[in-house]
Formats: structure tokens, sequence, C-alpha cells
């Protein structure tokens, strides 16, 4: 698994294994195969495509959309989540929104 310490300005795919560390201004989206842990912030929304996992301990400003993907979260998602996936909430975790 690669870290990435990087600041993106606009959106974000991934299709690999990684743990990010930094920031995206935009979407970040979650290819197929993509595995990440998320220790950084996503500016808009997080988009999990089918057969992808994240490991959220970060910040997520918008909304997120799994479309397929597993979901674990231990983070702050100020929006709300939309889910066709599998979706595991810690108690830790902060969500403002609702989840649909």
């Amino acid at each position: 698994m690669r870290v990435e310490n990087s600041k993106v300005n606009g959106d974000l795919k991934i299709d690999d294994e990684v743990t990010f560390n930094g920031s995206v201004s935009g979407n970040a989206t979650i290819m197929p195969g993509g595995r990440v842990i998320l220790n950084g912030k996503v500016g808009q929304d997080l988009i999990l495509e089918k057969d992808s996992k994240v490991e959220l301990f970060g910040y997520v400003s918008g909304n997120i959309y799994n479309r397929g993907g597993e979901l674990v979260v231990h983070g702050t998602i100020d929006g709300a989540i939309y889910k066709s996936g599998i979706i595991i909430i810690h108690p830790e975790a902060t969500l403002k929104g609702k989840i649909y």
C-alpha cells in the first residue's frame, strides 16, 4: 500500500491501495478495486464505486455515495450517506446528515 501526502486541487480518482493523508478540494472517487485509508480531507463528495473499500478516519465536507463498496467510518461527515453497499459506523464517528 502506498502513502499519499499531497494536496489535490480538483477531483481525485483512486484505483489502487492508498493511505491518503492529504486533501482534495473536489470530489474523491474510489474506483472498483480501490482500497483507501482516508486520514485527510475531501472538500466535496466521496464516491465509492462497486468493489471498492474506504476506511475513513478523516473528514468529508459533502455527501458520501456508496454505489456498492464498503465504507467504514471513524471520522466526520458533514453531509448525508447514500448507500447501496456496506456501511459500518463506529461510535466515535460524527455524521451530521442522514443515511438514505
